[in-house]
């Protein structure tokens, strides 16, 4: 029977908590629960008390599956060589998050797109809890970052709406809330602000007086000819004043484009010679745009009524049925009366939207909320009894508000204070970390309240730069944006953060600054503890976070390595004792039951990172280029510029010391097996790894025919492309799936 036991124990993760035990079975390489169908990964979502998510990715681009696990609180790199897939699981899981079939089928690979007879579609299962991804790539960078007139979109809500100033803000809202209620409940008092805005809309003043390019003056401006109606058209009064005299008049100037086809009317037919003038008439007094904006104008200011004064009311009903036209102590009426309206509805406004913002750095709160009260004696035009009326309930809510003053006062001072070390805080750090990164710029926020923006300057300029993108360089340009997206993230609170390969192109010193700027700070100010997955082709974070500098990162990173194998990709864990020197690599791989030849190399290149090039090195060197006598390249060659043999002592001794390490060691013994190419080639085929493998085909001497191919080989041959720390390439094949496909290639075409 088989062993059941961890699957007994484990547990799964649904929506962001820990479930009740599933039973699970195996169906292919998922586990997947018989109960609720759930696909729950390759491995327990849930051990030694980590809570992970396994999301499993299928169909997508060139990866036919991949199983990624993500540890929840932790930053998860994912290493892995260009061209694995990393930037598709990336968007696969991002384009699932938006719950759209449609979006996600944008990755269906080729090879499916005109032959799949198994209908299948991309797919990702696992990543059902995720609702709110962020993810930081090229796209966020050109949608989000650089605006022409601050650093990042919507800088007030990113950098100072915190939650302690939402915090702030709902206590004020609560204090204040009593007047906008007054907006929100009363639909006759928000259609009056509406109809209010409508006629201060319909003119614009200019500076000599109202524009006559304004709707109200086009529709006045030649005086009200649907109440006149002139000479020699009163026989179509009764369509001009019609309800629709607007539709009338455009149907009436449309047809007459047709009276030179007939002498009849082209709406009825009849005989209309007589009567050809008069149709043709209309469209020169009336003009639909006109009568359009005349109408307009007539209907908001009856809809006002009687919330103007009774003069007003009366000027306005006069300039409004003027036969005429307008004359310049019209036009001064009119102005008088868009006057006070806007400056009405601004003050509607502004208590409409009251908030801390209204109130001035250093200003009484008690001495400037009775200048909010509605005072109808300065507004002569609309100082009427139903005004009054509806502003009397405005004016006593904020007597009410004037009584807790000295309450509200006190909200609006720890606001600003919340404000100004929100601020401080924020331009400290990112100026901190451009002068570490070694960048010449700094950061303010500038502007006041709502308007408040993230600006960039260099420190030599006091004056702000428009932007960025026309003054920073590419590098630069990087890494403003992913500290940029940190702060974006700690404002939205995604449930997963997505890096791919944001700081690979960055120097080691630029590297780190990001890093710490990013996860080692207080976990309020950056992605510590915040469940974050990057991906990278770059060794040296996981080298930094997980070795080198563990301790700093509070043991908050797991990293894996990708390995992409025929479409798909599988986990392998790094731990900290997977990061060794080279040196370290070499001996453990002769320790090893590897063959004797692979140990052979892995020796050679012990002694080049030692740079011991002794009798012992000599002596490898010659038999890895299959020399039947040794040389020895410490000597001055001689006059056939070729460098002396070996002497007989030292060769002895070089094989002395090979048989320290590889015991029973015989050069000619090694030598007749690496001069054998079918003994090669067989070894080539037995190596379970591609940088061995890669190793091997060196020795069978082969062009490998691909400049491109070849440079890699040699390249990995040779240890002056180490780093002093890495993974075991033998256990985390790094080598790209098409190098070894090219070699496999060239040897079964009996490449020599």
């Amino acid at each position: 029977m088989p062993d059941y036991q961890q699957y007994i124990h484990s547990f799964s993760v649904r929506d962001g908590h820990i479930a009740q035990p599933h039973d699970v079975s195996m169906f292919e390489d998922k586990i997947t629960c018989p109960h609720c169908r759930t696909i729950m990964g390759l491995q327990p979502m849930v051990a030694e008390g980590k809570i992970f998510m396994e999301i499993d990715i299928r169909n997508c681009n060139n990866l036919d599956s991949a199983a990624v696990s993500i540890e929840e609180g932790k930053l998860n790199i994912k290493f892995a060589p260009n061209g694995t897939g990393k930037s598709t699981i990336a968007k696969a899981i991002l384009l699932d998050a938006k719950g759209d079939q449609n979006l996600l089928n944008e990755l269906m690979p080729f090879k499916l797109r005109k032959d799949n007879p198994d209908k299948k579609k991309p797919e990702v299962n696992g990543a059902e809890a995720l609702e709110n991804i962020m993810c930081f790539n090229e796209e966020y960078v050109s949608q989000f970052v650089f605006r022409p007139d601050e650093l990042l979109s919507n800088s007030f809500d990113i950098f100072i709406k915190t939650d302690a100033y939402k915090q702030r803000e709902q206590e004020i809202e609560g204090l204040v809330s009593s007047i906008k209620q007054l907006f929100s409940d009363n639909q006759e008092l928000e259609s009056l602000i509406d109809t209010l805005k409508e006629m201060g809309n319909a003119f614009k003043l200019s500076k000599t007086g109202l524009s006559k390019a304004s709707t109200g003056m086009k529709g006045l401006a030649s005086g009200n000819k649907i109440k006149h109606v002139p000479a020699g058209l009163e026989s179509y009064t009764q369509f001009i004043q019609s309800n629709n005299s607007v539709g009338w008049i455009d149907w009436q100037t449309k047809g007459y484009v047709f009276s030179d086809l007939s002498d009849n009317c082209p709406f009825c037919s009849s005989d209309a010679r007589d009567k050809k003038e008069q149709i043709k008439k209309v469209g020169q007094e009336y003009d639909k745009n006109t009568i359009k904006n005349l109408v307009a104008i007539v209907g908001v200011i009856e809809k006002l009524g009687d919330y103007f004064a009774d003069e007003a009311k009366e000027r306005l009903t006069t300039i409004t049925t003027l036969k005429d036209g307008l004359k310049k102590e019209h036009e001064d009426a009119l102005a008088s009366v868009k006057k006070q309206i806007d400056n009405f509805t601004e003050n509607l406004e502004n208590l409409r939207t009251l908030s801390a913002f209204q109130f001035k750095d250093g200003e009484k709160v008690s001495d400037k909320l009775p200048s909010y009260k509605l005072d109808l004696q300065f507004f002569s035009e609309l100082n009427s009894n139903k005004m009054q009326e509806a502003i009397d309930p405005i004016n006593n809510s904020i007597d009410n508000l004037i009584e807790q003053a000295g309450q509200l006062q006190g909200k609006i001072n720890q606001q600003r204070s919340d404000i100004k070390r929100t601020i401080e805080r924020h331009q400290k750090d990112i100026n901190e970390f451009l002068s570490y990164a070694g960048y010449s710029y700094a950061v303010e926020v500038a502007g006041e309240g709502e308007k408040a923006q993230l600006k960039l300057r260099h420190i030599d300029h006091e004056e702000h730069l428009s932007g960025g993108s026309q003054y920073l360089s590419f590098g630069e340009r990087n890494a403003f944006s992913i500290v940029l997206f940190m702060y974006e993230c700690l404002s939205k609170k995604p449930d997963l953060i997505i890096l791919d390969d944001p700081i690979s192109s960055f120097d080691k010193n630029k590297k780190y600054a990001i890093l710490e700027m990013l996860f080692r700070r207080d976990m309020e100010s950056c992605l510590k503890n915040k469940t974050v997955l990057m991906f990278t082709h770059d060794v040296e974070p996981i080298i930094d976070t997980i070795k080198s500098l563990s301790g700093k990162f509070s043991n908050q990173t797991s990293a894996s390595f990708l390995r992409l194998a025929a479409g798909k990709i599988n986990e392998l864990d790094i731990s900290k004792d997977d990061i060794q020197t080279f040196s370290q690599i070499c001996k453990n791989a002769l320790a090893s039951n590897r063959d004797d030849i692979v140990k052979l190399i892995y020796l050679r290149r012990q002694f080049e990172i030692t740079e011991n090039k002794g009798d012992s090195y000599q002596v490898l060197s010659n038999i890895l280029h299959k020399r039947e006598r040794a040389i020895d390249a410490r000597e001055a060659k001689g006059a056939d510029d070729k460098y002396p043999e070996m002497e007989s002592a030292k060769f002895k001794n070089g094989c002395a010391e090979i048989s320290n390490d590889l015991v029973g060691f015989s050069y000619t013994n090694i030598l007749n097996h690496i001069v054998d190419s079918n003994a090669m080639r067989s070894l080539y085929r037995t190596c379970t790894n591609g940088y061995e493998k890669l190793q091997i085909f060196r020795l069978l001497g082969i062009d490998a025919g691909n400049s491109v191919i070849q440079k890699f080989i040699n390249e990995t041959y040779h240890i002056e492309n180490e780093f002093i720390c890495q993974l075991d390439p033998a256990k985390f094949d790094t080598i790209p799936e098409y190098v070894i496909a090219e070699c496999d290639k060239i040897l079964q075409e009996g490449g020599n």
